[in-house]
């Protein structure tokens, strides 16, 4: 394990949104990735918490496959960040363009007849689904990877308080 200090480029001066991780597996140069899925509270061990974690029961983690930055081997943790910005980007095509379709749609139906309005509103959700997609998979293809987590530095393991298991 190394000392933690080696910094992932791109992220140096931009507000980074970050997540702990245990590195699974490694193929060639890419790694495997676990997260626990947890609240977005971070409040499990508190008195009157929100009981997400119980609600969730037994989920099993979230499996990722991320660019190995640092040469981290299966057991180790790291941090992994994304930026804030592109996150929210990110988000917000993710889920406001087929919102506003959706709504856009409903509208424009509306003023034809209310049972338009549903399909309005079903046909301008789809189609902003579609859109959405075409968008995410050109930035693959043309390798724009300012939204993909990545590996900021070695992180000891974390310490559990009861909410989740290791």
């Amino acid at each position: 394990m190394s000392d933690g200090k080696e910094p992932s480029p791109g992220l140096a001066n931009a507000p980074v949104v970050e997540r702990l991780v245990r590195v699974d597996a490694v193929e060639g140069e890419s790694a495997w990735v676990l997260a626990d899925r947890m609240g977005g509270c971070g409040g499990c061990s508190e008195k009157g918490g929100c009981g997400h974690a119980a609600l969730m029961g037994e989920a099993p983690p979230m499996r990722l496959k991320i660019a190995n930055r640092l040469n981290a081997v299966p057991g180790e943790w790291v941090v992994l960040g994304v930026t804030s910005g592109s996150l929210l980007g990110s988000l917000m095509l993710a889920y406001g363009l087929p919102l506003g379709g959706f709504l856009g749609g409903a509208l424009l139906g509306a003023s034809i007849a209310p049972v338009a309005a549903m399909l309005g509103g079903a046909v301008g959700l789809g189609l902003m689904l579609l859109v959405c997609r075409r968008i995410f998979r050109a930035r693959g293809a043309a390798g724009d990877v300012t939204a993909e987590p990545r590996m900021l530095r070695f992180a000891p393991p974390p310490v559990r308080d009861g909410c989740t298991k290791t």
